[in-house]
């Protein structure tokens, strides 16, 4: 059985995922999994051009695109309101959806899990599941479900997996699907074992860099502190990879391992991020914005 002290991290809200002033929004929420990605997906869309036309049938100026999201949940659903001022179990016809990344779709669920108690918690990885040539850095939900962590991607829809012909279970993500954490990446990649080539942002960002920003992300998210895709603060995610000090490496293979291992370095996780110049940045930047 999971620590109780871990379980009840992440079965409380933070400054971020608190839906604040719109908490009465949450209290007719389905209480099953499949139910509350159907409530997400019925309030944010994708803001990509080709799935938009292509897929939604909707131009992309048709919809409220705010590109990387909203930071704040309770900044998001004032905007899912405006746009369409309905109960959230009421699925938003796609131009009244909110344009948001897949952060957004992960950050909303987990504040929705844990509105209702259940223990949850964003993470980055890479996903090899889209139309591109490379697994992109992507976003997803785990949540504890009474006997393990159980990997959700809330972003992918109906009209999604027709789209991209996917076929395995995206409200249970296993080890042998698609998707890698960015630690298992950054590990594997420095073994010599993966090609960094394979893995990133963009076609035009790959490589150690993008995995580096993913980690440091999903290092973040552990601590609660889902901050936005383009959120780059601190000189580690940021440094050009040729001024990487071996020091820098050693901390990055450490915050790998971390990752991987969070319930049985639970506290050393914790304390890292604390004591590290890129948690104490995030801190700030985060202070400063909330």
């Amino acid at each position: 059985m999971l620590a109780t002290q871990v379980l009840d991290y992440y079965r409380q809200q933070s400054p971020i995922t608190d839906p604040g002033t719109h908490v009465r929004l949450y209290e007719d929420l389905p209480h099953d999994i499949a139910a509350l990605v159907r409530t997400v997906q019925g309030l944010i869309i994708p803001p990509s051009d080709a799935l938009l036309r292509n897929h939604y049938h909707i131009e992309p100026a048709a919809i409220d695109n705010t590109r990387f999201g909203l930071l704040h949940i309770e900044d998001l659903l004032s905007r899912i309101q405006r746009r369409h001022n309905a109960p959230l179990t009421e699925t938003r016809p796609p131009a009244l959806r909110i344009g948001a990344n897949c952060r957004n779709f992960a950050v909303l669920l987990v504040s929705m899990l844990r509105h209702q108690g259940i223990p949850a918690r964003a993470r980055v990885g890479f996903g090899s599941y889209f139309a591109v040539p490379y697994a992109t850095d992507h976003r997803v939900a785990e949540y504890w479900n009474a006997e393990r962590w159980v990997m959700v991607d809330p972003m992918i829809d109906d009209v999604q997996r027709r789209a991209r012909n996917l076929t395995f279970n995206m409200l249970d993500i296993g080890p042998d699907d698609p998707f890698l954490l960015a630690g298992t990446v950054w590990q594997r990649c420095r073994a010599g074992e993966l090609d960094p080539q394979s893995f990133g942002d963009s076609i035009d960002d790959l490589g150690m860099p993008p995995i580096r920003y993913a980690l440091l992300h999903d290092f973040a998210y552990l601590n609660k502190c889902e901050v936005l895709g383009c959120d780059d603060w601190g000189d580690l995610i940021t440094k050009p990879e040729a001024d990487l000090t071996g020091d820098d490496l050693a901390l990055l293979d450490q915050i790998a391992s971390l990752t991987i291992n969070a319930e049985k370095q639970f506290d050393t996780l914790r304390t890292l991020f604390e004591q590290t110049a890129y948690g104490q940045t995030v801190h700030a930047e985060l202070a400063a914005i909330l």
